[in-house]
């Protein structure tokens, strides 16, 4: 085989990059369409919605939004590119590339999106959503689920562009410079330069007041709305908690533990506790569990022990033995993928090397017919014509035949593929699924 797989040896050519994606290329086109989304997403929840309400959600988006109440000279998307280049530029010089070309994509089309979405690009190109009959519905009759909705929208579209490298940039670069220097802590900057900024808004609506609502009211929605947007960002990045801590004080501690070791495949840490109502010493046992196990096993422990005391807590990552994190989730459910796909095409070209052995087993039916047909014809003529005929006849069964070999080092390749991934995926497992 002239393969190049056939160069390295084990799993080399299965490591977990190759997994991600077909390609790295692929990969990264990838990331770019789903940073993307997020920038629509999050353009869908500021333009005609935030705007629309004068509810400022705080970083460089606020700050322009606030401009743009008192100097309508440009847009807010174009404020927000305004703002967000030189900030980018110092954040490049401060931090080197911590903030890269992902961070200048993401507040780029993010700007752009935010002037298509209110018909505001140059030429008065895009959609002026904010005219929209829902809209002005809306923002009229239920404005709480009016911002509830644009929350959302913005948190969802934030968390998209995070999980995939990209930020917006502006008080994020503000927030990472201040670290380096003053060693502050990234949220608490970021808490107290977006309360700055919703500050300063709130006096600028307050001095030109743009709509009926008071700016209180208008200050309070927008700090709740920061508050909700940082949730649903963090839930989008890191996911939904996806496992159980419990807590479990009972009688039947080796009937219990004996049980998660043993049925459920999993570790149980015995902590030495007093319990000061008693003045008793005793063990607590602590496990950590799927969801599933712990909808199943708190009503065993029940059963065993009617008098148990359970404490179940969600947890957001384990990382250590027995599980592994969110990354590593992912990268074994692209090597099942990687898998398939290897199966499929080894598969498939199985059946293509058995059609073209079936060819060249017709091909060589058919020169040996017009061989024997040239032999045994009468006159000169004809016995050249069938001799010819019998010539191409071989041909042509020379040519199925090598493209039956080729069709079978083809699925040969693709059998060592899924092989080695199917090897790669079993010893990750060995490593990382047994507590």
């Amino acid at each position: 085989m002239h393969s190049e797989f056939g160069k390295y040896p084990g799993c080399f050519f299965v490591q977990w990059r190759d997994f991600v994606t077909l390609s790295q290329k692929l990969q990264t086109v990838f990331e770019y369409f789903m940073i993307t989304v997020g920038s629509i997403i999050a353009a869908l929840g500021v333009a005609p919605f935030l705007i629309e309400a004068n509810v400022v959600p705080g970083g460089v988006t606020g700050i322009s939004m606030a401009i743009n109440f008192v100097w309508d000279m440009f847009t807010v998307g174009q404020w927000i590119l305004i703002l967000n280049v030189p900030l980018f530029i110092w954040g490049v010089i401060e931090l080197g590339n911590a903030f890269g070309i992902r961070t200048l994509y993401g507040f780029g089309s993010n700007a752009i999106f935010i002037d298509m979405f209110r018909g505001e690009l140059p030429g008065g190109l895009g959609w002026a959503l904010q005219d929209t009959e829902v809209i002005q519905y809306l923002i009229k009759n239920d404005f709480f689920f009016f911002m509830v909705l644009g929350t959302i929208l913005i948190g969802v579209g934030l968390g998209i562009i995070f999980k995939f490298k990209a930020t917006t940039a502006g008080t994020e670069i503000i927030c990472a410079i201040l670290k380096k220097r003053f060693g502050i802590k990234p949220g608490v900057s970021m808490l107290a330069v977006d309360f700055v900024i919703i500050a300063c808004a709130t006096v600028v609506l307050y001095l030109r007041p743009q709509g009926d609502i008071p700016v209180l009211v208008l200050a309070m929605y927008a700090v709740a709305s920061l508050y909700v947007q940082s949730k649903i960002l963090d839930h989008v990045v890191y996911g939904f908690d996806y496992a159980k801590s419990m807590m479990i004080m009972s009688s039947k501690n080796e009937e219990i533990s004996n049980y998660i070791m043993n049925k459920l495949d999993r570790g149980v840490t015995a902590l030495y506790a007093r319990g000061l109502y008693t003045n008793k010493d005793r063990e607590v046992l602590m496990t950590i569990v799927s969801p599933n196990d712990a909808r199943n096993l708190a009503p065993h422990i029940k059963k065993l022990d009617p008098n148990a005391f359970i404490i179940l807590s969600n947890v957001h990552e384990v990382l250590g033995e027995g599980f592994r994190s969110r990354e590593e989730v992912d990268i074994k459910f692209f090597k099942n993928v990687r898998k398939r796909e290897a199966d499929a095409a080894a598969a498939k070209a199985a059946q293509n090397a058995i059609r073209a052995e079936l060819v060249a087993k017709q091909a060589d039916e058919d020169a040996a017919k017009a061989r024997e047909f040239a032999n045994n014809f009468g006159t000169l003529h004809h016995v050249e014509t069938a001799h010819e005929d019998a010539q191409n006849a071989e041909k042509a069964a020379q040519a199925a035949h090598d493209e039956a070999q080729k069709a079978r080092e083809h699925a040969i390749e693709l059998e060592v593929v899924a092989s080695s991934i199917e090897d790669c995926v079993m010893l990750d497992e060995d490593k990382g699924d047994k507590p």
